[in-house]
C-alpha cells in the first residue's frame, strides 16, 4: 500500500511537471503544444522507442499501428493525474481495516 501511495505521488508530481513544461512553451512561444507521452518517451529514451517501435513491427505491425501509437498520442498531463488517483484509490481500497 505504501509502494502504491508512492507511485501515485509520482505520477501526481510528474503531472506537475508536465504542466509547467507546457506552460513554459505556452508562455515562450505563444503556442500551446502539449506534451504527449510519446514525446516524453522521444525526449527521454529515443533509442529504447525506436527499439520497441522496431521489435513490435517484427511481431506485428498492428501492434504499434493500433496499439502503443495511439496511447503514445495522448497528452502526458491528464494520462499522470488519472494513474496518480487511481492509484490512490487502490492503495485506499487495499489499506486495512479495522473492526471495533
Amino acid at each position: 500500500m505504501a509502494l502504491l501511495r508512492f507511485l501515485a505521488w509520482v505520477f501526481l508530481l510528474a503531472t506537475g511537471a508536465v504542466l509547467v513544461r507546457d506552460g513554459l512553451v505556452w508562455l515562450s512561444a505563444q503556442l500551446f503544444a502539449p506534451l504527449s507521452l510519446g514525446g516524453l518517451w522521444s525526449e527521454l529514451g529515443f533509442a529504447s522507442e525506436m527499439a520497441t517501435h522496431h521489435a513490435l513491427d517484427h511481431v506485428s505491425p498492428l501492434l504499434w499501428s493500433f496499439g502503443l501509437a495511439p496511447v503514445l498520442s495522448l497528452w502526458a498531463a491528464p494520462v499522470f493525474f488519472v494513474l496518480a488517483v487511481v492509484l490512490f484509490l487502490v492503495a485506499r481500497a487495499l489499506r486495512p481495516r479495522r473492526f471495533y
